[in-house]
């Protein structure tokens, strides 16, 4: 199984450390430190140290070609006397805290033969080279090769050693601290140093224009420095690390092998602790069977650790078998679920069969009852017809009444015959039989509503409990929630003001900005802890306060609590249109600035004032109009409204300084023209946002005003004289 290690440190004089020494022992061989200013020059000899299988100077391509097309080869000997000699103070004295390398210990991988490690060795280490600019060294050890020298002491002490891992295959690589500059007449120095050993702030300072280097930034007071525009060394050192864990898994995928992180137990929420490195003197000691203090607390880790795991395997192993059991109850209740769907189903079917026969009885027995009626109805008119008939006979032939009443007599008959006969046809549908099955059929259907009761009350108990229970976990994270808002004032959790610390270090702490927001939103809630409070009733008055409305209406704030990192990225992803707006707008008011101070006569400061007074309204205008675009963020905006009150105040002290720098201008007209100048832009910029000027900015034009009087008065004075 590979295993990751990336470890670094400097090579440095202060901490006893010599280059010729360093190369000597990594690459097996002898070397003299050449340095007349060291008192301590020696030569070095580690040739009997035969664990060195390959030993390899990298320089960036640049380098290369200028010393190829030169016909320059350099050894260790010479890179040695390079920096040895090299690292001097201008008067020629050695620098004693002088940084002569970098170093990268790199652990190889045992699945992989020697020539692909050494392939993927010499691969980080040109990629190094060319990020930095600077010549490198690579020097792999293989303990299947031969001795460390470590056995050779050993044994002339007469001390059993035991034999070291066969699988610590291991890479050292060296990297100049500055880049080698090459003179015209083929000689190499050294020359600045490279971007991993400047300083944080020189690190992360913005690149200036040369001119602007020395001068004094007026909004800070301080004086420009030249940066570099990178990064943090944290980041720098975990994207180096990251670079070398790329290197690997894009060897140990094609392998087959799993790969492999740069990430720490912590990044990757473990619980597990580190281990510390052996070191040389260290593992020669435990290889003797002499237990060291940091063999001990390597040991006493890996206990702690292999409990982790264990406990991890336990939990694991628990909630699979909850898992499991929950697909099983789940499995048996969709199981039981599709029984009792198909059984409604075919209860469904055998009601709508039964709706459907009723429907076509009733169907039939109300055709047979129209029938039943046409017919009588039919048998009425004939009776009716029929008697009339009776009544003209009787009328017409005066026949005895015996024979009327017979034929009334065949009449009735007649009409009975054909009544009992159509009744016959057609049973009445209001029999008991009927009745009998409506009843059933009412029960049955009051049965079904009892069953789908009983199930609703017994799902609405189960979501009712589940809805309570996530009630509850909503009121811990609620509360969860409130606690950061509480601890946001802890060190842990945001930068502290003074300490130098940057986002870029410490990503997951607030910044200053996060800071404010979270302290604003406190205070506009009232959620800080009022004098005397109870701790417990502030607690609840929390908890209350924290409800999920509130949490809803404010889940920008929430977000910002979640994450700070996540929240400080979406942030600064919006500001940069907003960055991309200033940065324009700055340089199109200091190439106007320039032209005016030009036209004025430029006579420092004063012009200076001058020219961004007469451009001050144009500028606020442009802030206007970029603030009351619908299309620009809201967060923008609150940002330009800032810069725009900045603005205005900025003006008004540009104001009160030129006008009291008027009396340091030597020349009269110069004198008269910037005095003209102030007067018009102040005019204009009074009647454009004298409403809007606090009481402190109109004193301070005020004073700027009274110092113009003065002078005047003063130049009046003396032209009397």
């Amino acid at each position: 199984m590979a295993i990751f290690r990336a470890e670094t440190k400097s090579l440095s004089r202060g901490q006893g450390h010599n280059l010729a020494a360093a190369i000597s022992y990594r690459a097996g061989i002898k070397l003299t430190d050449n340095n007349k200013l060291n008192p301590d020059a020696r030569s070095y000899d580690y040739t009997k140290k035969t664990d060195v299988v390959h030993s390899q100077i990298m320089l960036p391509n640049q380098l290369r070609e200028q010393l190829e097309a030169r016909g320059i080869e350099l050894d260790f000997q010479s890179i040695a006397d390079l920096v040895e000699i090299g690292e001097t103070t201008k008067r020629g004295k050695m620098k004693n805290s002088a940084r002569l390398a970098r170093e990268w210990v790199l652990c190889g991988v045992p699945e992989l033969s020697r020539a692909e490690n050494i392939e993927l060795f010499e691969q980080f280490a040109q990629q190094q080279s060319e990020e930095q600019g600077v010549l490198s060294m690579v020097f792999v050890h293989d303990p299947t090769a031969g001795d460390d020298m470590a056995n050779i002491k050993a044994a002339a002490k007469h001390k059993d050693m035991a034999a070291p891992d066969p699988r610590n295959i291991h890479a050292h690589i060296l990297l100049l601290t500055r880049k080698l500059d090459l003179s015209r007449d083929n000689k190499l120095s050294l020359g600045k140093k490279s971007d991993s050993e400047v300083s944080n702030d020189e690190r992360t300072r913005p690149v200036v224009p040369k001119e602007l280097i020395g001068k004094v930034d007026p909004e800070t007071g301080e004086k420009i420095q030249q940066g570099r525009g990178l990064c943090s060394n944290s980041e720098w050192l975990k994207n180096t690390r990251k670079q070398w864990a790329d290197i690997l898994n894009e060897r140990l995928v094609q392998k087959g092998v799993q790969p492999v992180t740069h990430k720490s137990y912590k990044d990757l929420g473990l619980t597990f602790k580190p281990t510390q490195h052996l070191g040389k003197d260290a593992s020669i000691l435990e290889r003797k069977g002499i237990q060291t203090e940091v063999g001990k607390y390597n040991e006493s880790v890996s206990r702690y650790n292999h409990n982790q795991i264990r406990l991890a395997a336990d939990r694991l192993a628990f909630r699979a078998e909850q898992s499991v059991d929950d697909s099983k109850r789940w499995i048996d209740s969709i199981n039981n679920g599709a029984v009792r769907a198909q059984h409604r189903i075919e209860r469904t079917k055998r009601q709508l069969d039964s709706g459907k026969q009723d429907a076509e009885r009733a169907v039939g027995a109300d055709t047979e009852i129209r029938s039943f009626a046409e017919k009588n109805s039919r048998y009425a008119e004939w009776a009716i017809k029929r008697t009339g008939q009776i009544d003209q006979i009787i009328s017409g032939s005066e026949q005895p009444a015996t024979n009327i009443t017979d034929q009334e007599r065949q009449v009735d008959s007649l009409i009975a015959k054909h009544t009992r006969t159509t009744a016959s046809i057609s049973p009445s549908p209001f029999d008991d039989n009927a009745r009998r099955a409506r009843a059933i059929k009412l029960a049955e259907e009051q049965e079904r509503f009892d069953t789908a009761a009983t199930s609703y009350d017994r799902r609405t108990k189960y979501y009712s409990g589940r809805i309570e229970s996530v009630n509850k976990q909503l009121r811990r994270i609620r509360l969860g929630y409130a606690q950061k808002l509480l601890d946001r004032h802890k060190e842990d959790n945001r930068l502290r003001p003074g300490w130098r610390e940057s986002s870029d270090d410490y990503p997951n702490k607030y910044d200053y900005r996060q800071s404010d927001l979270l302290d604003a939103f406190a205070e506009k809630f009232t959620l800080n802890k009022a004098s005397g409070e109870d701790h417990r009733d502030y607690i609840r008055r929390l908890s209350d306060t924290f409800n999920s409305p509130f949490f809803t209406e404010n889940k920008p704030i929430m977000d910002l609590l979640r994450d700070p990192k996540a929240e400080r990225d979406q942030y600064d992803a919006i500001k940069t249109h907003y960055d991309t707006f200033i940065k324009n707008l700055d340089e199109q008011r200091k190439t106007i600035d320039d032209k005016k101070k030009y036209t004025l006569g430029d006579v420092g400061q004063v012009s200076r004032m001058t020219a961004e007074s007469l451009s001050a309204p144009s500028y606020i205008n442009a802030l206007d109009n970029y603030i009351n675009n619908e299309a620009t963020a809201d967060q923008n905006k609150t940002l330009a409204i800032r810069h725009r009150a900045d603005t205005i105040n900025r003006t008004c002290q540009q104001f009160k300084h030129g006008m009291i720098g008027l009396s340091n201008i030597r020349e009269a007209d110069k004198r008269q023209t910037h005095s003209e100048a102030l007067q018009v832009s102040l005019n204009t910029f009074r009647s454009s946002y004298g409403n809007e000027l606090s009481t402190d900015q109109q004193k301070a034009i005020d004073s700027g005003l009274s110092a113009t009087k003065q002078l005047v008065q003063s130049n009046t004075m003396r032209f009397r004289r």
